[in-house]
């Protein structure tokens, strides 16, 4: 199993994106959410991309993943998605 951890350390709400699959997972301002996939951390899972929408991980050597906030509770595709996010 391999994780990543991203944490929204600005004032407003932020975007997580995870790729392949384009899922959206909004963080509030002091938030933490990890993404875990079942593969092995040598592989080079990750790779970590801020960009002016939020920040976008890739997934690339597995075939699923899952976003979690910082107490262990899933955080799905969606999830705070803000009503004007164009999504």
């Amino acid at each position: 199993m391999a994780k990543t951890s991203v944490s929204n350390e600005t004032d407003s709400m932020l975007c997580l994106l995870v790729e392949p699959w384009g899922t959206d997972h909004w963080m509030r301002p002091g938030e933490e959410f990890t993404v875990v996939t079942r593969t092995a951390p040598e592989e080079s899972p990750f790779n970590v991309v801020v960009h002016g929408q939020g920040i976008t991980v890739w997934v690339n050597s597995a075939n699923s993943s899952e976003v979690f906030d910082k107490t262990g509770n899933p955080a799905p595709c969606g999830h705070q998605r803000p009503a004007d996010a164009g999504f």
